[in-house]
């Protein structure tokens, strides 16, 4: 059985281990594997998804999309790669072969977000048609099973570990919640930003709990059982300014993460008691993409994207 987290557990990250000038353009996702392989993957408005080795920050995989139409999100799972792009659909690649596999077609806009769920047989997109799709890619043909309908442009969402409960977060500053397997929405929670809502996480350690980024500056986590932040996370130096930019909890909960848009510093608050713990100094121009995985078998957990395409692994 695979262990639930690195040798070490949770490492607060503290230097740079590898800076890797991993794109052409701005970077604007990273996602570890999610089947907890040593492996990060990112996107770029230059087009292309590509993979790393944690382990090495040698490049193992560079997948393209259209030439022209920013790569907006990415996600990973085991030997499946998943590209969202501003030319309204989302890529699904076999990561050994470097082959595309699906190429998922419906959106009437722009996809912004997307997530692979259920073991990597199902993703969830969100797009700038005010649509939320799920589809179904356990077979050779993919299926477009569900659309989630809403008022207000989403550009992120998460999926629970039960695989099917879903979290969006919406340009009017709302949460909505979702059933993927029938469509339906379960819950509302107007007004959690004072402006758009940039990164939606559940925790890893309670489903009760989600983790929010917001274009007023400031993460919240939030109890979704009454609807109210229970702690706010901001700082002076602190500011979001891009609808990707994300927010990340560690896998035990007890920190947040987040790369303030101006300055490229990454700050790490405590989750528990809310208080910042660390002002990380390392990229250049701000930082969009943030991701904090399990560490496998390197035990690298934290991994940063900035707005020059370059990549830091942190230890």
């Amino acid at each position: 059985s695979t262990p639930k987290f690195g040798s070490m557990g949770v490492v607060l990250p503290s230097t740079p281990k590898k800076k890797i000038s991993a794109h052409a353009m701005e970077g604007m996702c990273v996602r570890y594997d999610g089947s907890g392989k040593d492996l990060v993957a990112t996107s770029s408005s230059d087009s292309t998804v590509k993979v790393w080795d944690t382990g090495t920050g040698t490049v193992r995989a560079t997948l393209h999309g259209s030439p022209g139409s920013a790569m907006m999100a990415c996600d990973l799972y085991g030997n499946i790669v998943v590209g969202a792009s501003s030319d309204k659909t989302c890529r699904v690649w076999n990561l050994r072969t470097e082959r595309m596999l699906h190429h998922l077609i419906g959106h009437q806009q722009k996809i912004t977000c997307v997530r692979l769920c259920a073991n990597g047989e199902a993703i969830i997109t969100g797009s700038a048609d005010r649509s939320l799709k799920v589809w179904d890619i356990s077979r050779q043909t993919y299926k477009q099973t569900t659309t989630l309908r809403h008022g207000s442009t989403s550009y992120c969402v998460d999926v629970a570990s039960d695989s099917f409960s879903a979290v969006s977060g919406h340009m009017d500053g709302g949460l909505r919640f979702w059933d993927m397997r029938t469509g339906d929405r379960t819950m509302d929670i107007a007004d959690m930003h004072e402006a758009g809502i940039t990164s939606v996480q559940f925790s890893p350690a309670s489903s009760t709990l989600v983790l929010t980024n917001g274009l007023d500056s400031c993460l919240k986590l939030v109890d979704v059982r009454i609807g109210t932040a229970v702690h706010t996370f901001r700082d002076p130096d602190f500011s979001t300014v891009h609808s990707y930019s994300k927010g990340v909890l560690s896998p035990n909960g007890q920190y947040v993460a987040a790369g303030s848009n101006s300055n490229g510093t990454v700050f790490v608050w405590d989750a528990v008691h809310g208080s910042l713990r660390a002002q990380l100094p390392g990229h250049e121009s701000g930082v969009c993409g943030i991701d904090w995985g399990r560490g496998g078998s390197s035990n690298q957990q934290v991994s940063t994207m900035d707005g020059r395409g370059n990549l830091i692994l942190w230890v």
